[in-house]
């Protein structure tokens, strides 16, 4: 499926609960196909009425299944999912056990399917990762562009003519609509900040109330204060508050670790300690790659001992003897700063008997050789036939 519009202005809250509000011709729209209610209207859906956003609801469970699905259709340049993946996570969301997904289908052992449950984890993590980033990025650069000055240095005369204009009830009353340019919006958003009450924490069906006061499409000013900076939340949604009041968010100490209470103890017993812990500790495990910088070939590699396989494979390449005599070609030809060694992926020792460790790292670099293709001018790894 390919995405439409909305989806692509859409906020991970409507995406998850697989549509929007358009603000242009005031309907509720799904995010999965054209379908639009008009609030006000009701609509008999089978023995029942239905308002405009339960009859969205309903539409999306009939004709989408669900907005995971939904989702889930989408062409894989927006959801960055193979197509076994796709299926996997529809398969996990249903609650299947490994078992069963490994017997009804073609994508291995019960160990494989632990191993892409793994790699789909890793995924929402990085992804986590960079939703704060770009948030902070978004954050960092509004506050570094002229548009903040733009409302501290405007005209109280204009800014006051402004907030009549738009709030002809009075400042405690709603919006009469919401402007397109940015000054304005501005304006408003400084006004509409002002509702929240400075050092206390909202939950986020707290500031939908009040915004929905304020504006039916409480979504963009909620978005829009975030943005512009008079409100902040916690990276869950769980927390917000009013910023302009020079409030901080809440330093989160946690008790004293072991490692601290640790610290009256004699020198050499916490040496011994350590130095029987790293004993009994496995090497990392997992899958790392040789990659060329220069052509971006790769190859990859599973180790039970991942910084010693490494260090291996270096001194064979340094010594021009590396079983991969293409790859060593090019190590010879562009030198060893033209190539990086990098882990992919480990598992976890203890989720599997040590027997079962050359089997679980032997699957897992068969997962990443389907992900990457690292063959032909991708690779320095042959296609079995």
């Amino acid at each position: 499926m390919k995405a439409n519009a909305h989806i692509k202005d859409a906020t991970i809250q409507e995406l998850q609960q697989g549509y929007t509000f358009a603000k242009v011709d005031r309907r509720f729209v799904c995010l999965g196909c054209h379908f639009r209610t008009e609030p006000g209207r009701i609509y008999p859906i089978g023995d029942g009425l239905f308002d405009a956003e339960a009859a969205m609801r309903s539409h999306i469970c009939e004709h989408h299944q669900s907005p995971l699905h939904m989702l889930l259709a989408l062409d894989k340049p927006w959801t960055g999912l193979s197509e076994l993946q796709t299926r996997l996570i529809s398969l996990f969301a249903a609650g299947i056990s490994d078992s069963e997904i490994a017997a009804t289908v073609n994508a291995g052992s019960v160990s494989t399917i632990r191993n892409h449950r793994f790699l789909l984890r890793e995924k929402q993590k990085q992804a986590k990762i960079f939703l704060a980033i770009a948030e902070l990025m978004e954050k960092q650069s509004m506050q570094a562009s002229p548009v903040s000055a733009a409302v501290d240095g405007g005209n109280d005369a204009e800014a006051k003519k402004i907030l009549l204009t738009y709030f002809p009830q009075g400042m405690n009353g709603p919006l009469s609509a919401f402007p397109t340019r940015e000054k304005r919006r501005l304006i408003l958003l400084r006004q509409i900040s002002t509702r929240f009450t400075p050092g206390r924490r909202y939950t986020e069906p707290e500031v939908n109330s009040i915004l929905n006061a304020i504006y039916h499409d409480h979504v963009l000013l909620r978005r829009l204060l975030i943005d512009y900076g008079f409100l902040a939340r916690r990276a869950d949604g769980s927390e917000y508050w009013r910023t302009n009041s020079g409030e901080e968010m809440p330093s989160e100490t946690s008790p004293a670790s072991p490692a601290d209470e640790r610290e009256e103890e004699p020198m050499d017993e916490r040496k011994k300690e350590l130095i029987r812990q790293y004993k009994e500790t496995p090497p990392p495990m997992g899958v790392f790659q040789i990659k060329n910088t220069v052509n971006g070939k790769l190859l990859l590699v599973k180790a039970l001992n991942i910084p010693g396989i490494m260090n291996g494979r270096l001194m064979e390449l340094r010594r021009g003897g590396h079983r991969n005599h293409e790859l060593q070609a090019d190590w010879n030809k562009y030198g060893e700063d033209a190539f990086v060694f990098e882990t992919l992926a480990t598992i976890k020792p203890a989720d599997y008997p040590p027997e079962q460790w050359p089997s679980a790292v032997a699957e897992l670099l068969k997962l990443w050789l389907e992900q990457l293709q690292p063959y032909g001018e991708a690779g320095y790894h042959r296609q079995k036939q």
